[in-house]
């Protein structure tokens, strides 16, 4: 059974003008690529597993259209994105940052967000304690992003 998107995600983005440019890093099957989609946006979306990137754009071609589906859903890993630089206006990180198996990785996951996200951008984050530790406040996550900047 999957799970329906996240509420709070929703409600945070449907206050975003529709022209900004998002990326759902990490899209896993497109739980909340579609309905950003739905939203308007000039949407991206990334996942390192094949087969989610297919039902991914399944799940996004109705919005899209197939070629653009295809366009916009691609394989990469959250370490090595291949977007260019400042190019997000918002970048959805829910869950992606799970994967980091220890805190080098995961300040390398967090330096590539970075990269790709246009000055002044917005990174919504959800993710499990374990990937920072105790202390997994966002206060803790901001203080890693100030350190990925320099």
């Amino acid at each position: 059974m999957s799970l329906p998107p996240s509420d709070h995600l929703l409600r945070t983005l449907a206050a975003v003008a529709p022209s900004s440019r998002v990326l759902d890093l990490g899209c896993g099957r497109g739980r909340h690529t579609a309905p950003l989609a739905s939203l308007g946006f000039d949407l991206y979306a990334c996942t390192s597993e094949s087969t989610d990137a297919a039902a991914t754009r399944a799940a996004v071609e109705a919005e899209l259209g197939k070629e653009k589906a295809e366009q916009r859903v691609s394989m990469a890993r959250s370490a090595a994105l291949g977007y260019p630089d400042d190019f997000f206006d918002w970048v959805v990180a829910y869950g992606a940052y799970d994967e980091a198996a220890n805190m080098a990785m995961l300040v390398d996951m967090l330096s590539e967000t970075y990269r790709v996200l246009k000055p002044g951008g917005w990174v919504f984050v959800a993710m499990r304690e374990r990937a920072i530790g105790a202390d997994a406040t966002p206060e803790a996550l901001t203080r890693l992003f100030v350190q990925v900047q320099f």
